[in-house]
């Protein structure tokens, strides 16, 4: 388990993996197509996982427990680490069982020197699983919800419904204009076009509907990358003066209307910014 070139954490942490499609958002999935890797690996937690349809990697629904390993992972990371839990999978997914949501709770609280980010394209389950569970998402874990576009927007207002210290939004890839949203009870924005293979392009103006949302509603944005340099105004004008930290070129830049936007969540009762190693 190394550093993540994920700029917005530390750390992934997979407790199980294994999911399918729900919608835009899913269709060029990287964790998809990394999960086809290791299962031909013959790692056993990935078995089954993933399959071939009309010659694309399609996950199957078939979710499997993670090693002991990977459980005991954040037990033995003594720095104060920022986690992203289950990056190939999704946490809420039906097809997870409980028991192994109580197991995470619990290792969420034992390891308070951490921080968890749970990210979720169901934020729909969640209330329900909780209330079905008789538990309280713990205080040092963040719920955060994937808004790709304008179609998926009521997203947001199942998420705002979930007591959580930090709650988040991740509108990547960004697929669409997301519109006009209200950001009441939202602690951080995530954005970035889509990267890679196939990857669907994002315009600029959409992007700076969402920042400029972000700023008249007081939420801390986090830009991450263009996702195509072709999306980049800079790189289409023939300018070089965009940054991105992983790969400038693949992936884009990360210079949003002249500067990078790498802000992070306050916590609600407390004025000090999140600390992490990226931060």
């Amino acid at each position: 388990m190394g550093l993540s070139k994920i700029e917005w954490t530390d750390r992934t942490i997979n407790f199980w993996v294994g999911c399918d499609i729900v919608s835009a958002g899913c269709t060029n999935c990287y964790a998809m197509k990394m999960a086809a890797r290791i299962q031909g690996w013959g790692n056993p937690s990935y078995e089954g996982v993933t399959k071939r349809v009309n010659g694309q990697t399609v996950w199957t629904g078939r979710i499997n427990v993670g090693s002991e390993k990977r459980w005991n992972e954040p037990l033995s990371t003594l720095l104060p680490t920022l986690f992203f839990v289950n990056s190939m999978n999704d946490f809420w997914h039906p097809n997870a069982k409980d028991e192994w949501r109580k197991r995470a709770f619990d290792i969420f609280r034992r390891t308070p020197r951490h921080q968890y980010q749970i990210l979720t394209k169901r934020p729909e389950h969640i209330a329900p699983i909780l209330e079905r569970m008789g538990e309280t998402v713990p205080g040092n874990a963040w719920l955060g919800c994937t808004v790709e576009d304008h179609r998926v927007v009521d997203r947001i207002a199942m998420l705002r419904e979930v007591p959580a210290r930090i709650r988040f939004l991740s509108v990547e890839p960004m697929t669409a204009p997301l519109g006009e949203v209200d950001l009441r009870g939202i602690h951080w924005v995530i954005l970035g076009g889509e990267s890679g293979p196939r990857a669907r392009p994002m315009q600029l103006d959409w992007a700076l509907e969402v920042r400029d949302q972000c700023i008249a509603q007081g939420v801390p944005l986090f830009f991450k990358q263009f996702g195509l340099a072709k999306n980049n105004p800079l790189f289409a004008n023939g300018g070089i003066a965009y940054v991105k930290k992983h790969d400038p070129i693949g992936k884009g830049g990360s210079l949003l209307d002249g500067r990078q936007w790498h802000q992070w969540p306050f916590f609600v009762d407390n004025p000090l910014e999140v600390h992490c190693a990226k931060g």
